[in-house]
C-alpha cells in the first residue's frame, strides 16, 4: 500500500495501475472462493427452507424456482429470470443437436422478447440499434484485442530495453477490454444462427405434422 501512494504522490500512475493490477491478480482467487461460498451459502439455505414444514406450499413453490435459477446460475454463469429459463429449455428442445447450447446463452444473456415463444413461427427478435450495437462490439473488440496483444508483446521489447511501461499497461488493459467486447458481440451471430434453425424447424414441423 505505500509503494501504491508513493507512485501515486510521485505522479507515476502506470507504476500505480501495474501495483493495483497484479495485486488484484493476487487476490482474485479469495474473491472468487468467497463469491461462491456466498452462492453455495444461498443455495443451502433455500434448500433448508425447502424441508421446514412449517414453511406454507406457495412458498416452497416459489423458493424451487429460486434453486432453479440459483442452480443455473452456478453450472452455466448465467442469472436468469424463471420465464427466461423456461424459455430457455422449451427453445432448446426445439432446436435438439441443431444448435449448440452455448448460443441459446448468449442469445438469453441480453433477455430477448420470448412472447410467442409457444408458436412454431417464434424468432428471436433484435432491435437494428441493438443490433448495431452488437456488430460495432464484434469488430471493434476484435481490433481492439489484436491491437492490445500487439502492444504487449512490442512492450517485452520495450522493456528489455528500458524504455516506457505505459505501451506494457495499455496492451494489458486493452486485451481483456476488446475480449469482453468481441465476447458481447459474438451474440448477434448465435441470435442469427439460432434464427435459422428455427426456421428449418418450422418447414420440418409443418411439412410433417404429427
Amino acid at each position: 500500500m505505500e509503494l501504491f501512494i508513493q507512485a501515486l504522490l510521485g505522479d507515476k500512475y502506470w507504476v500505480a495501475v501495474t501495483i493495483a493490477v497484479v495485486s488484484i491478480l493476487l487476490n482474485i482467487q479469495k474473491v472468487t472462493e468467497y463469491y461462491f461460498y456466498l452462492r453455495k451459502n444461498r443455495q443451502a439455505q433455500i434448500l433448508a427452507a425447502l424441508q421446514e414444514p412449517l414453511v406454507s406450499a406457495e412458498l416452497k413453490a416459489h423458493l424451487k424456482n429460486e434453486l432453479d435459477i440459483e442452480c443455473f446460475k452456478s453450472v452455466h454463469g448465467v442469472r436468469l429470470s424463471m420465464p427466461m429459463l423456461n424459455a430457455v429449455f422449451l427453445l432448446n428442445q426445439r432446436l435438439d443437436n441443431s444448435v449448440a447450447f452455448r448460443h441459446v446463452l448468449r442469445a438469453f444473456k441480453n433477455t430477448p422478447d420470448i412472447t410467442g415463444i409457444e408458436q412454431y413461427s417464434f424468432r428471436i427478435k433484435v432491435s437494428l440499434l441493438e443490433t448495431l450495437m452488437k456488430l460495432y462490439n464484434l469488430i471493434a473488440g476484435a481490433l481492439i484485442a489484436a491491437f492490445g496483444f500487439l502492444g504487449f508483446m512490442l512492450s517485452i521489447h520495450i522493456i528489455i530495453t528500458g524504455g516506457e511501461l505505459s505501451t506494457y499497461m495499455t496492451g494489458i488493459l486493452l486485451i481483456p477490454i476488446g475480449a469482453f467486447m468481441f465476447d458481447d458481440g459474438v451474440a448477434f451471430i448465435s441470435v442469427r444462427h439460432i434464427n435459422a434453425a428455427l426456421e428449418d424447424y418450422e418447414l420440418t414441423t409443418l411439412e410433417n405434422p404429427k
